[in-house]
């Protein structure tokens, strides 16, 4: 059940490419280095500022740039704001779908196009779909950044959806869900989580879809999807890099500027999930080895004033080996082979989880009061300090890695400009997490781990 987030809630599309590597810079290990070394004062404000460019063409289509030379390639991004919240009952999978049609071929561009020629000037692409989003990138040598750009605005609009590649990728759709959670061991966990954590919000079910609303699925149905989604005043582009800015928004303008913005309004209206009132548990017998169990809390939306403990609370239960998860079930109490805890921050409330994969001879009864006495814990007293700032450390850690390449800097920008709404977050969001104090991990905990708001999967062996 390791990554299961990744598995299961971000499907993505895979394919076979070249990459022109990961290139670390001196500033990034140095910073890595120090904060792995110093504490709180040292790790304030830590990572070099990232200096924007906004632009906003006549068509909606909004970019963000992101200029930086330390090596000869650039990332471009482009994030359509249309995730699996945004399908109508019956037709869940819809936007992982596209994730798949944008690369059958447009108008002028024949299938497999796309990709061969990515590939063919040293860079990689590839896609994949959340909850909140649909996200294409390149990353390319800068050299080769205006036919990214030109290949990302001929499939903008010009997509050929004929019957024969929504078939052919809705079989490969079906054929990645039967792989990446039908045929795997506590592969339909997640799902089950969301479908009885959730009983209005479009996130109980799962990006990957279903096959049976694929199966029903018309194709007169999935285009008018796209003509309302993939549209340029619904997308975001983020280029990062090594690039001439000027030059840049100037292709951008050339190339995306004609794009016709769609005639109606994009839909926003999601159901929002009214408050549980009761624990919510649900046991499945599958064909697997060893018990588990998955306990979901609801949490408000990324960007809140309490995502930012909730965060770091998450570390503080499942980061490392002396993690408080990881030290009392597999360390301590040697009842589980696993366990981790993940914050599932999104664009709407989601949830806090936390599994484990029971050792044998350990039950999972025996697991979930373990759990549930280690939340107690954190609501009877603050963290101490040191624990904190560890936690704070770790994240710090993360970010650096992750600015270390274009893509990874693309990646946070994006993210921020699409789902949080505020592209200079990757300026401000470390600051507000270095702020966190012990009394606001504890509050966190009181408020949300609390039994009226938890839902919990248990699964025992069928044989």
């Amino acid at each position: 059940m390791l990554n299961f987030l990744l598995r299961y809630l971000t499907p993505s599309h895979v394919r076979i490419s070249v990459s022109p590597g990961h290139l670390y810079s001196a500033w990034s290990l140095a910073i890595i280095m120090a904060v792995a070394m110093a504490g709180r004062a040292a790790a304030m404000e830590p990572l070099p500022r990232v200096s924007l460019r906004e632009i906003t063409v006549s068509n909606g289509l909004k970019a963000v740039l992101a200029p930086q030379g330390r090596a000869s390639v650039a990332t471009l991004e482009v994030w359509y704001h249309v995730g699996s919240k945004n399908e109508a009952p019956g037709m869940s999978g819809f936007a992982h779908l596209f994730e798949h049609l944008m690369f059958d071929g447009t108008v002028d561009v024949g299938r497999g196009v796309f990709s061969r020629d990515i590939v063919s000037t040293g860079g990689v692409d590839n896609a994949y779909t959340t909850v909140d989003a649909t996200v294409f990138w390149e990353t390319v040598p800068s050299s080769t950044l205006p036919l990214a750009l030109w290949l990302e605005a001929d499939r903008m609009r010009n997509l050929s959806i004929t019957r024969r590649a929504f078939e052919t990728e809705r079989q490969v759709v079906e054929d990645e869900r039967r792989y990446r959670l039908e045929s795997q061991p506590y592969g339909n966990v997640i799902e089950k989580l969301y479908q009885t954590a959730f009983k209005v919000s479009p996130y109980r079910h799962l990006p990957i879809g279903s096959v049976k609303d694929l199966n029903r699925a018309r194709l007169n149905e999935v285009r008018q999807f796209h003509d309302t989604y993939y549209v340029p005043n619904n997308a975001t582009l983020v280029v990062t890099g090594d690039f001439p800015p000027a030059r840049t928004e100037a292709l951008i303008r050339k190339y995306f500027g004609p794009l016709r913005r769609s005639a109606q309004p994009i839909p926003r209206q999601i159901p929002q999930e009214p408050p549980q009132t009761h624990e919510r548990k649900v046991q499945l017998h599958e064909d697997v080895a060893l018990p588990a169990f998955v306990m979901g809390f609801h949490i408000p939306a990324d960007g809140t004033p309490d995502s930012y403990p909730l965060r770091l609370l998450a570390d503080i239960l499942s980061q490392g080996e002396s993690s408080l998860l990881y030290r009392e079930l597999v360390y301590r109490k040697q009842m589980a082979l696993e366990s981790q805890a993940e914050a599932n921050l999104t664009e709407d409330p989601n949830l806090f989880l936390i599994f484990a994969v029971m050792n044998r001879g350990a039950t999972v009864a025996q697991g979930e009061a373990a759990v549930r006495a280690i939340l107690r814990q954190l609501k009877s007293r603050p963290v101490s300090q040191a624990t904190l700032e560890k936690a704070e450390r770790q994240m710090v850690f993360h970010w650096a890695r992750e600015r270390e390449t274009s893509r990874g800097e693309a990646e946070q920008l994006g993210y921020d400009a699409v789902i949080l709404n505020d592209p200079n977050a990757i300026n401000t969001a470390m600051t507000r997490l270095l702020a966190v104090t012990p009394r606001e991990i504890q509050s966190v905990a009181r408020k949300y781990f609390v039994r009226r708001n938890l839902t919990v999967i248990e699964v025992d062996p069928s044989r």
